[in-house]
């Protein structure tokens, strides 16, 4: 794993699987910038649709929904950004 000894703002790569992108290539802060970037729609769709949801009043399992989808998202947003395991 030659990767992990690519100095990081997060320290040592701790992740025990290995993506299709070269780590920290773009920045010393995201390991695996196109996978973080790529959650960003994600959260931003959930964001949306908890928004209608609340104007349009549905039930509160919708809004559960979008809310899982957005901790989801994000979660992997952090995990592609540090790739730390917890």
């Amino acid at each position: 794993m030659a990767d992990s000894m690519v100095a990081s703002f997060w320290g040592p790569v701790t992740s025990t699987t290995e993506l299709c992108e070269e780590n920290y290539a773009h920045s010393s802060y995201i390991a695996e910038f196109y996978n973080t970037i790529s959650n960003v729609p994600c959260v931003l769709l959930a964001l949306i649709g908890l928004v209608n949801a609340f104007r349009q009043g549905f039930e509160k399992r919708f809004s559960v929904l979008h809310i899982s989808n957005m901790i989801l998202a994000i979660g992997s947003m952090i995990f592609h950004a540090t790739l730390q395991l917890v």
